[in-house]
């Protein structure tokens, strides 16, 4: 018994002690306790030749029954074998055989324990069984049975290799090699000799076979070998030959790879290594495809794979080589496994390889860029394509560190195969060596545009050459401008106005933009018609497109990019030289917008181009000196020193120009020629940018422009420029074809618009317009008179729509501008404004329009009382203070008191019970607490209403009246109360102050300390309000009757008279009233009097009322409600008593009243002082002379009783001595 039974038997032992012992070891202590079987004479007989083969068989069987669960007395084994012998012999017929080796078997089995030698012999028997191979799987099964499956050899060690390799030549199946597996685990060292030809064989059958049971059988036997055995050297390649075959079998892969990392763990892995890398070089297995494969998979997986062998020291230095040399012939699945192995190698280790790795590498990747030409295979140029990826990720990561030319020069070879991210990285390489350092640095990068933006379609590339040679002229423009523009723009930009590309072509230009902008040379030309055959190609494709897609307007953003970039140009180019350049991009610009409204092109893109062009023209410029100018991007107004708008001759220009950055005056003539230089340099220095060019097109838009964002940028940048009046002057710009264009727009509806805002409607074209032709009215010498007419009464149409306003305004300046127009105009005019609302909107421009014409007397010289009628229907609604602001009711007031003394005197006693009417109904109406408030219109109550002589009404006294006597038309009122200090003389305006202020006392005395606040500051507005109209009627009754009086002065009589008299002044509504008395005492000297006689208070000096006094006077006189009415018996004396207890407006008696003397002993009345009419008083008439008088019996007549009535008020100052 072997060593490994030995070791069972003892094992069994132990589990027997502790009852652990499986059935069969119970089983067989049973069985040697039972009794033996015996076999007897009867059945040996039976077994004799003699009986006939099927007795024997039966018993046969019988027996095999048995010898399963019976134990054979001894010796009865050989007996029955000696009986049964002769039936294995090759005579017999096969089923005899079978029975006897069953019988055989089912001995072994059954009587195993106890055969001892009879295993050799029956071992023997099968061996050397005849026919040898015939019967093999029954022989199989027997020996099967013998050796327990290949575990137990005893008593067959001697042979047993013998046996194995003979089995092997004749019967090599899978119910054998499994066999064999347990021999070489459990017997290996009986094989040893014998194990090179078993795995030969064993190699031999995976090679040949195409059973998958028969390869993973044979692969455990190898797997046996290698783990319980020592694989022989000799035995190596075949070994790994079959293994680099078998594992392209899918299914086998796995295993394959497990077996060769266990035979590469032992001492023959380097061997292993170095029998595959003979097997990719040697000329023998070029063309076997799956041996190449497997021996890459195998050494590729071993030494950088997932589960790489540290203990191999292959470097990949040392294998690469071979791969190379496996790709000797172009085969996909070789070509593939290396790819994906090398791959893998730069994924893991790429920053790790050295610049010698690199180089093969390169190597094979050069071959494989080869190979996927002949091959054509779609997954292996994706996967070679990937490799490539693979390398030039690790080269923006900086752990790339072989020959960087030569890898983009493998990518270059295959650019038009490649991502645009590989070839973005490819160009953005060639790209550093594009710099003057670097010999024929010009043809190369001639040639990288030639391959990568001729030849190239992909944008994203193209753009980036385009944005390299935009770095390179930068960079190099300085001193090879003209040799790169030459070589390298103008040869491979020529064509961009023909590209498919918009994006190319927008980048393209702008590139020859920039260029442009810089360029000084002869090449601008050529740059600029680049440019121009952009614009114009692009421009004729789009209007094409545009009939059938009204929203394709991608096509155009190349030619905004165009006509934006010749709009940097010319601003550029208008501070630079040569100035033919300018002109020329100034004439590319009109031509170009004259296109857009030849092909009517509408799109979004045009509609955008045409806006950024017209903004540029309208903010043109032109200086006194003719020079034109733009602002620049900080607002600031700079001229250019080449530029001029006319085409004057150059020395007729001053030459001690202004710098260029100044801003000159908007308008005005040239300055006086001075000295200028040579008419031959200044003509290469200077060129002419006419407007009127522009002007053309400006008017082309007034007319046919549809997209109402570009007309109304051009109508509110028209003003702004027409303020130049030399740009447009010096040009024939036709400013009464824009006039008639103007007015043509303005009542018309503006149908060919389409591109609208929601909510437009013809009122913003009108809100638009009217401000170009209020513009226009300063060029009004430049227009035919027809043309001034149809210009006016366009605005006149505008008054009845929301441009009201701003009609006004255009009205106000053609009154000034166009005089000999309007006088014509302005009667009808006056009227139509008539039937504007008085609205807050139009307070101003109506007011100020009849302000300004009022200064303007030839133009209303002829007016009737129909249209001063009219003007104060217009003026007298803007003087209610509930409606309109402090500013527009004074300034009503201002223009009524203005026409009022500015019309005919005849007209004015009709017009003031009119105008008075108007103030109460809007002036004080507002101020009654008792009306209803309403809206007041001036056409529907004045207008219908022709102005008459003012009634007496409400006077007391007929004879009082403004027609009889220049005094108050107003009544004497009885128990005035103290507010009535601040009544006027009009009779309507006292009674709404009186019932208007005791209103007011009665809220003040009831109201919370808030409302006393509120209250006191509505009674300081009341109060400027209720001033401004008794202002008024003061004015109309002073002057009523008589234009302008002179301010009085005293005369030679009155100076000696009053000289040395007492003074004293009243603050009596808004008039101040001073009383100057005469004095005696100088006279008397004069006459050599004594100044002892004289009374005692002629020596009184005279006194001055001081304004605090004036203020104590008035507040008191507000504080009283009855008034006093004092009268001074002498003239010095009442004046002398000091200030009376409380004044009052004083109403003034008549006339006659005035004129008559007053009597010595009475003196001068205080109630010929008051009203602002009634200028003075005078004393009484003397009592009889003396008979024989002397001087001095005269002196008190002469010096006494005389007095001065000064009354100073808003509406002029009026004095009177007597």
């Amino acid at each position: 018994m072997n060593k490994q039974q030995s070791k069972e038997t003892l094992k069994e032992k132990v589990k027997g002690i502790f009852g652990l012992g499986t059935q069969r070891q119970q089983t067989k202590q049973c069985d040697s306790k039972l009794p033996e079987f015996i076999i007897t004479a009867d059945i040996i007989k039976e077994l004799h030749p003699d009986c006939g083969l099927s007795n024997r068989i039966r018993m046969m069987n019988q027996i095999c029954d048995l010898a399963k669960i019976k134990k054979f007395e001894e010796n009865a084994v050989e007996a029955v074998w000696k009986a049964v012998e002769d039936m294995l012999s090759p005579e017999q017929p096969a089923e005899a055989r079978h029975a006897v080796l069953q019988l055989l078997r089912a001995i072994i089995q059954g009587q195993g324990e106890w055969l001892g030698p009879l295993r050799a012999y029956f071992f023997k028997v099968i061996r050397d069984y005849q026919p040898c191979n015939e019967d093999l799987s029954e022989r199989l099964e027997v020996f099967k049975a013998l050796t327990e499956n290949g575990k137990d050899i005893t008593y067959l060690e001697e042979d047993i290799a013998r046996f194995v390799l003979l089995w092997m030549d004749i019967g090599l199946t899978s119910d054998f090699l499994h066999v064999l597996v347990n021999l070489v685990k459990y017997n290996s060292c009986y094989l040893d000799q014998n194990v090179s030809s078993m795995v030969q064989k064993i190699c031999l059958l995976c090679n040949r076979t195409t059973s998958s049971t028969d390869i993973e059988v044979a692969l455990q036997v190898l797997d046996a070998v290698v783990c319980y055995n020592c694989l022989p050297s000799e035995s190596l390649t075949v070994f790994i030959i079959t293994l680099c075959r078998t594992v392209n079998v899918k299914e086998f892969c796995e295993s394959c790879w497990k077996l060769m990392r266990k035979v590469l763990g032992t001492h023959l892995g380097h061997s292993a290594i170095y029998t595959m890398c003979r097997i990719m070089e040697e000329r023998v297995y070029m063309e076997d495809a799956p041996l190449l494969r497997g021996a890459v998979f195998f050494v590729g997986m071993a030494l950088w794979g997932a589960h790489r062998l540290p203990a191999l020291k292959n470097t990949p230095t040392l294998v690469l080589p071979s791969f190379y040399k496996a790709m000797s012939c172009a085969n996909e699945v070789v070509s593939y496994e290396i790819v994906l192995s090398i791959t893998r190698l730069i994924k893991k280790y790429g920053k790790e390889l050295q610049v010698v790795t690199w180089d093969i590498l390169l190597g094979i990747i050069e071959r494989l860029l080869q190979q996927i030409q002949m091959i054509g295979s779609a997954e292996l140029k994706a996967i070679v394509y990937e490799l490539l990826t693979t390398v030039e990720e690790l080269y923006e990561q900086n752990g790339y560190h072989g020959s960087t030319e030569k890898f983009f020069s493998l990518v270059e070879k295959c650019a038009d195969k490649r991502p645009d991210a590989s070839v973005l990285t490819l160009v953005s390489y060639r790209a550093q060596s594009i710099q003057p350092a670097k010999d024929s640095w010009i043809q190369s990068l001639h040639c990288l545009m030639e391959k990568f933006f001729r030849n190239e379609m992909r944008s994203g590339i193209r753009i980036k050459v385009l944005h390299i040679l935009s770095f390179v002229l930068s960079t190099n423009r300085q001193l090879y401008e003209d040799e790169l523009i030459e070589k390298v723009v103008i040869p491979q930009l020529s064509g961009i106005a023909e590209d498919r590309d918009l994006a190319v072509r927008k980048q393209a230009t702008q590139l020859l933009v920039d260029l442009a902008e810089g360029c000084n040379t002869h090449h601008f030309t050529s740059l600029l018609d680049i440019i121009e055959r952009v614009a114009s190609r692009s421009l004729v494709c789009s209007g094409s497109l545009e009939a059938s897609d009204p929203t394709a307007d991608s096509p155009m953003e190349d030619v905004k990019t165009a006509v934006l970039g010749l709009l940097e140009i010319l601003q550029s180019k208008l501070y630079s030289l040569p100035a033919s350049h300018a002109s020329r991009v100034y004439e590319l610009l009109i031509s170009h917008l004259q296109l857009h409204y030849k092909n009517k092109y509408c799109s979004a893109v045009a509609s955008a181009v045409r806006l950024q062009v017209f903004d540029f023209f309208l903010m043109m410029r032109a200086d006194s000196l003719h020079r034109v100018g733009v602002p620049n991007k900080d607002g600031a107004m700079r001229f250019s020193p080449y530029c001029y708008c006319d085409a004057g001759e150059p020395e007729k220009r001053v030459c001690d120009k202004k710098p260029s950055g100044s801003i000159s005056p908007p308008a005005g003539g040239p300055a006086p020629a001075a000295a200028a230089p040579p008419a031959s340099a200044a003509s290469i220095r200077s060129t002419c940018l006419p407007y009127a060019p522009a002007f053309c097109v400006l008017l082309q838009c007034l007319k046919m422009e549809t997209d109402w964002k570009v007309l109304k940028l051009v109508l509110d940048k028209l003003p702004w420029m027409l303020q130049y009046k030399v740009l447009l002057l010096t040009s024939t710009c036709s400013l009464d074809q824009l006039c008639s264009t103007l007015c043509a727009m303005f009542p018309k509806q503006q149908s060919r618009l389409k591109k609208m805002p929601e909510g437009f409607s013809r009122t913003d074209v009108q809100l638009a317009v009217v401000p170009v032709l209020t513009a226009i009215t300063s060029y009004h010498s430049y227009l035919d008179q027809s043309r001034q007419r149809e210009l006016v009464q366009c605005l006149e149409t505008g008054l009845i729509y929301r441009c009201a306003k701003q009609c006004v305004v255009a009205l106000t300046m053609c009154t000034v501008e166009m005089p000999d127009i309007m006088i014509k105009l302005l009667p009808a005019l006056i009227v139509k404004l008539t039937h504007i609302s008085a609205t807050v909107a139009m307070a101003s421009p109506m007011l100020e329009f009849l302000s300004t014409l009022v200064r303007l007397p030839h133009l209303y010289a002829n007016f009737v009382a129909e249209q001063y009628v009219s003007v104060f229907a217009i003026s007298l609604p803007y003087t209610n203070p509930s409606k309109f602001n402090q500013y527009i009711v004074s300034l009503a007031h201002h223009v009524i008191a203005m026409w009022f003394i500015r019309c005919r005197l005849p007209f004015r006693k009709d017009f003031v019970q009119y105008i008075t009417k108007g103030l109460r109904s809007n002036a004080l109406l507002p101020f009654d607490d008792g009306h209803e408030q309403s809206p007041f219109r001036a056409r529907s109550t004045s207008l219908n209403e022709r102005p008459k002589s003012l009634r007496a009404g409400k006077v007391a006294k007929p004879a009082a009246s403004v027609a009889n006597s220049s005094s108050s038309p107003v009544k004497e009122l009885r128990d005035l109360s103290a507010m009535e200090a601040f009544r006027s003389r009009s009779i309507s305006v006292s009674e709404h102050a009186v019932r208007r202020m005791h209103t007011s006392t009665t809220t003040c005395s009831l109201g919370s300390a808030d409302e006393n606040a509120v209250t006191q500051a509505d009674e300081g507005l009341k109060t400027v309000h209720l001033e401004l109209t008794e202002t008024c009627l003061d004015m109309m009754a002073r002057y009523v009757f008589s234009n302008f009086s002179a301010l009085p002065k005293r005369s030679p009589i009155a100076e000696f008279l009053l000289a040395g008299g007492r003074s004293m002044t009243w603050l009596v509504g808004n008039k101040l009233v001073t009383i100057t008395t005469s004095g005696g005492v100088r006279t008397q000297a004069l006459l050599g009097m004594d100044m002892s006689e004289s009374d005692p208070s002629l020596h009184t000096r005279m006194t001055k009322e001081a304004p605090a006094k004036l203020e104590s006077q008035s507040s008191q006189q507000q504080s009283r409600t009855t008034r006093t009415r004092v009268r001074s018996r002498s003239g010095g004396h009442a004046l002398r008593a000091g200030p009376i207890p409380s004044l009052s407006p004083l109403v003034s008696p008549s006339e006659g009243e005035l004129a008559s003397p007053l009597s010595p002993s009475s003196g001068p009345s205080l109630d010929g002082v008051g009203p602002p009419s009634s200028t003075a008083a005078t004393l009484s008439a003397p009592p009889p002379l003396k008979d024989n008088p002397s001087l001095a019996e005269f002196v008190p007549m002469l010096t006494q009783g005389w007095a001065e009535i000064f009354i100073r008020r808003p509406s002029g100052t009026s004095s009177r001595a007597g």
